[in-house]
């Protein structure tokens, strides 16, 4: 399992951020979950026989859900 965690710039639990990013994932067919005790953290848990291919295309997903969620924010 790897999290990624979302902090606002003062270092505070950032759950809108997190969930916002789970949403925009979600937009694009991958699932994702948030943990932690405030739950700011997004976990990955890929099956044991994923393909370079499919994290690959994961990672990608995420990139672009985090850039539309990071130009959401700004404008």
């Amino acid at each position: 399992m790897i999290g990624t965690e979302f902090r606002t710039p003062d270092r505070q639990p950032d759950k809108n951020t997190a969930k916002a990013v789970i949403h925009a994932c979600q937009d694009r067919k991958l699932l994702l979950l948030t943990c932690g005790p405030w739950d700011n953290t997004i976990r990955w848990i890929p099956p044991l026989i994923v393909t370079k291919d499919q994290i690959d295309q994961a990672l990608d997903i995420f990139t672009e859900s985090m850039q539309e969620v990071i130009q959401n924010v700004s404008t």
